[in-house]
Formats: C-alpha cells, structure tokens, sequence
C-alpha cells in the first residue's frame, strides 16, 4: 500500500511526478490530466494490436508507454510493459503477450481511480 499526503494508494505512486514538478502543483495538475487523458487510449491501443497481431507497432506504443507508466508508478504495469516492448519488438514468446495485455487492461481503470482522485485533491 502506497501513502501519500493523506490519501492511501495501492495503484499508484506519484513519487516520480511529485520530483519532476518540483512541488508546483499546477504542474502536477497538468500531468496528470494527460495521464488521465492518454493512459486508456494508449492501453486500449495495445490490447487492438494485440488482437491484430501487429507486433511491431505493439512494441512502438510499448516503447512510448514507459516514460508514461514512470509517472503512474505502478511497478506491475511497468514490468509487464517492459516485457511486452521486448517480447513484441523480438517477435518471441508472443504467447505470453495476452497475458501481459491482461495486465495492463486490468490494472489501467484501478489507476486511473487514483490518478483522478489525486487531480480532483488538487
């Protein structure tokens, strides 16, 4: 369980956020309506290419993903996004990716309930 301020977080660790705003919470407002805004898109773009078997371009969103999931915080949906980038990107193993899609399709509603509670704090 991740604690931060008052607010107690299983999903989500704003560390990494709080560093790059630098306390300027206008700024961390910014951030994380983009997260808000891009995380789902991006996942839902992930489990398509996955449907679609398109490897390639599933391991390119995998890439972009990363420096967005560094500001989610969640070590579960990095690590099974790291995994999907190499797995896609080597087109071997692919019959782990569904699982690893999983993940992230799993994960990604339960962080964004955080994530919009931390913006409506702010």
């Amino acid at each position: 369980m991740i604690t931060m301020n008052e607010n107690t977080y299983n999903y989500i660790n704003l560390d990494y956020m709080d560093m790059m705003s630098d306390g300027d919470e206008s700024m961390k407002k910014v951030m994380l309506e983009m997260l808000l805004e891009e995380l789902p898109v991006e996942i839902d773009k992930m489990n398509q290419l996955l449907g679609a078997s398109n490897w390639e371009e599933l391991g390119s969103v995998s890439h972009k993903m990363k420096s967005t999931l560094a500001f989610v915080g969640n070590n579960e949906m990095t690590e099974a996004n790291k995994q999907v980038e190499l797995i896609a990107k080597a087109q071997d193993d692919l019959g782990t990716l569904p699982s690893l899609v999983a993940t992230l399709v799993e994960l990604t509603p339960k962080a964004l309930t955080e994530l919009q509670n931390e913006s409506d704090r702010l």
